[in-house]
């Protein structure tokens, strides 16, 4: 009988996911991960999110950032949604067109489809299909990878300048090349900044607030900065 593994990041001890998983004969090992939730080769990963959290990373940016990163580490790569969709559309503006427009952008652009389950079983259900579809045929070995090397300055600018709240890898290249620097874009008023195609002068402000925001140390309980204190909603 052949012997399934992964290696699970420490953060998911909290689901029951992973027992779900060992219940099914599966080897878990955990490690702290920067890069996916669930790594089941050198080649495949998986992030897991419910769908509140994914809604709140379709707001402040995060999810396109994780999907570059998944793209680059590993070459099949993928997204679980965990919940009640339906629930989720009232927390975005433009409801279902956002989230759907979302799950689009990371595919056509990233190449990482998204899969939808309704709670911890059946993800577990659902990584279990995908290891033995990796792990089946041909006996790959585990590899955990780390965040991807940005070679170039160009390369760490449009990094740095995705990871600013609702701006995907287009948007951030649009604002470098009109403003030209990233102190150029942090220090640009929102009539400036909602000239850049794709922003528009609410999403600006919302940028300015979040630049000129005083920071302020998070529990790490929480792990997380409301949406409120940066103005972001």
């Amino acid at each position: 009988m052949q012997i399934f593994r992964i290696v699970v990041d420490e953060r998911e001890k909290n689901s029951s996911v992973h027992l779900y998983l060992r219940n099914m004969g599966v080897r878990v090992l955990f490690r702290r991960l920067s890069v996916a939730d669930y790594v089941l080769s050198g080649d495949c990963a998986v992030e897991r999110k419910n769908v509140k959290d994914f809604v709140k990373s379709i707001i402040d940016g995060r999810l396109f950032d994780q999907a570059y990163r998944l793209s680059q580490a590993y070459s099949r790569s993928s997204i679980i949604v965990e919940g009640d969709v339906k629930l989720a559309y009232s927390s975005l503006k433009a409801g279902s067109k956002s989230f759907w427009g979302a799950l689009a952008y990371v595919w056509m652009v990233f190449g990482v489809p998204s899969f939808f389950t309704l709670n911890e079983r059946e993800t577990a259900e659902l990584i279990h299909a995908l290891i033995k579809h990796e792990q089946g045929e041909v006996k790959k070995r585990i590899y955990i990878r780390s965040k991807p090397k940005l070679e170039s300055l160009a390369d760490r600018q449009l990094f740095v300048v995705q990871s600013f709240p609702g701006v995907g890898p287009k948007l951030a290249l649009r604002l470098l090349k009109t403003l030209g620097s990233i102190k150029n874009i942090v220090n640009a008023s929102p009539a400036e900044l909602s000239m850049i195609e794709g922003l528009g002068r609410q999403r600006a402000i919302q940028l300015v607030n979040f630049f000129n925001s005083m920071y302020r140390e998070v529990s790490r309980d929480s792990g997380q900065v409301k949406l409120d204190d940066i103005g972001v909603r």
